[in-house]
């Protein structure tokens, strides 16, 4: 029998495949991705990191099974430490190679980036999102950087800079995380997540390619 993130991965493989194989992911994998486009994607990414780990606090409270609260519990714990590090120390490196105002990119949101910035603060603040479709944001969103981060071609004896992006979105630790949130996706029918699931990967690609063309 399919499940039903089976059934959405078949059904949105062009797009999932356009979303996974970014030129930005490839560039990044390949240590040839330019500082500056490194810089506007990260600082544009930290913002929606921090939206996003406030969307993650409401998703472990109307988590319906104890086991599921733990498992979301502790990754917003990794999240908060780990990837919120790497975000600062990174920034930081980069931060010369950007010609206009640093903290430009840091304050203000690209276009689409703004768009689903303001998705994620639409499903934290509003009801009417529950737990089926806020698990399906997730997975959706995690699953990309699982994807890329563990299949795309990658140089050797990369710069942390990029290394240690890929390693916090690759590995047993991050397929682990992948396999809960597709579990829990699974238990709910298609019908009922499928157009978070749509709404979400055409997200993600926006935010790579806007970032990427800024």
């Amino acid at each position: 029998m399919t499940t039903t993130t089976e059934s959405l991965l078949a059904k949105y493989g062009d797009l999932f495949e356009k979303a996974t194989t970014h030129s930005l992911t490839k560039e990044l994998c390949l240590g040839t991705l330019e500082d500056r486009k490194l810089f506007i994607y990260l600082a544009q990414d930290l913002q929606f990191f921090e939206e996003g780990l406030r969307l993650m606090c409401k998703i472990a409270s109307l988590a319906p099974a104890p086991e599921s609260l733990i498992t979301l519990a502790q990754k917003i714990g990794f999240f908060a430490n780990d990837e919120n590090t790497y975000f600062r120390d990174a920034l930081k490196l980069l931060e010369p190679s950007v010609d206009e105002s640093s903290t430009h990119w840091m304050n203000n949101r690209l276009p689409q980036v703004e768009t689903y910035v303001g998705q994620l603060i639409a499903m934290t603040r509003e009801n009417n999102w529950q737990y089926p479709q806020l698990i399906t944001y997730l997975w959706c969103a995690e699953i990309v950087y699982w994807q890329w981060a563990h299949n795309l071609p990658r140089s050797s004896n990369l710069h942390w800079k990029h290394q240690t992006w890929i390693d916090l979105h690759d590995g047993k630790h991050f397929q682990e995380w992948c396999d809960f949130l597709r579990d829990e996706v699974n238990q709910y029918p298609l019908k009922e997540v499928e157009s978070t699931f749509e709404k979400i990967l055409k997200f993600e690609y926006g935010f790579f390619d806007s970032c990427y063309n800024a």
